[in-house]
């Protein structure tokens, strides 16, 4: 055991922040500015969530390495059974960054229709 079970920034606050950071960030990155398209968004969120998923495992392998021995040799021996366990993991992590992520959803949704309102409103009720 190398590292204490207790909280720390180290390894918990930081990696989770990070995570949350990361979830915030992409959606808005793979739309772009311009973006008039809600399914385009929607696709975004739903990459973001398969992303955060997939980091939040390899976080949760990284955490859990760090305070066990033979976690990397367990990863090698069992691949399917160890990387079921750390998305199971990664899917507490979803506990957090879950509702962050609507919340981002929701507001990017918001700015998309006021983006499109006003662009009614400029070309005179074209559409």
């Amino acid at each position: 055991m190398n590292e204490p079970l207790t909280l720390t920034l180290w390894n918990s606050i930081l990696p989770l922040a990070g995570l949350c950071a990361l979830v915030a960030w992409l959606p808005g990155w793979l739309v772009g500015r311009g973006n008039l398209s809600q399914g385009a968004l929607s696709r975004a969120v739903g990459v973001t969530a398969v992303v955060a998923l997939v980091v939040g495992a390899m976080l949760a392998a990284g955490l859990y390495a760090a305070i066990n021995e033979g976690v990397w040799a367990g990863v090698l021996a069992a691949p399917l059974e160890r990387t079921g366990f750390f998305l199971g993991r990664s899917a507490l992590f979803a506990l957090l960054w879950g509702p962050l992520l609507g919340f981002v959803w929701l507001v990017k949704a918001q700015e998309l229709n006021r983006r499109l309102g006003m662009r009614m409103v400029d070309e005179g009720g074209k559409g």
